[in-house]
């Protein structure tokens, strides 16, 4: 029989899965070409092409429900908030790749080696748009922030989480799937959702108490 706390986890780890339905509209919009913009910068023109960060682009699948289910063990209600402004902040994103769909021009690649093999099967298996902003930056980015404003997460677990997060989003320019731009993009929309989140929060805290005082 499984304990009561094991069941309680399993139970909160298993909205996780919002994630992946959330995935499907993804793949809805990642064909829509049309109109798509460009957003490279001078620096992004500078950054060399490496296809075996390729591995570290492919290790934020992983890496992101790791990082979650070990939030979700050491804080429970933060894994809550988190995952809250995961999937609102894809909402964002969503309507932003239909309205402001961007592209990333892509190197041409070619080669045997297996860090080429794996880079070509990331650009099979993903469309160069969706670009702006990044969820790779963003999911990283989220659980980043989480695991350093937690205090009950310790310093060498942030340490590692920081190092992960930070090596993703680089990956993602160095194998041309996003911009600088792109991970900024992510950054902010992740900041806004949060005060957009802690501003409903205090207003139905206020709500509350009014309603508490009228019929106390």
């Amino acid at each position: 029989m499984i304990d009561q706390p094991i069941k309680t986890y399993l139970r909160s780890l298993s909205l996780l899965g919002s994630l992946g339905i959330m995935g499907i509209f993804y793949t809805l919009l990642n064909g829509r070409s049309h109109g798509a913009f460009i957003l490279n910068s001078p620096i992004d023109q500078m950054i060399p092409v490496i296809p075996a960060m390729g591995i570290v682009y492919l290790g934020w699948y992983p890496f992101i429900f790791i990082a979650m289910a070990y939030l979700c063990w050491k804080d429970r209600q933060l894994y809550i908030r988190t995952l809250i402004t995961m999937n609102i902040s894809l909402i964002f994103c969503y309507l932003i790749y239909y309205y402001f769909q961007t592209s990333v021009p892509r190197p041409i690649v070619t080669g045997n080696s297996w860090d080429v093999l794996i880079l070509q099967y990331i650009y099979s298996q993903d469309q160069p748009f969706n670009c702006f902003p990044s969820i790779h930056a963003l999911h990283s980015y989220l659980v980043l922030r989480a695991a350093w404003i937690s205090k009950v997460i310790r310093k060498r677990a942030r340490i590692v989480i920081s190092i992960c997060s930070i090596l993703i989003i680089v990956s993602t320019f160095m194998i041309k799937q996003h911009v600088i731009y792109d991970a900024l993009g992510a950054i902010l929309l992740s900041e806004a959702v949060i005060l957009l989140l802690q501003a409903a929060l205090r207003i139905r805290k206020k709500a509350h108490i009014k309603w508490y005082e009228r019929y106390s």
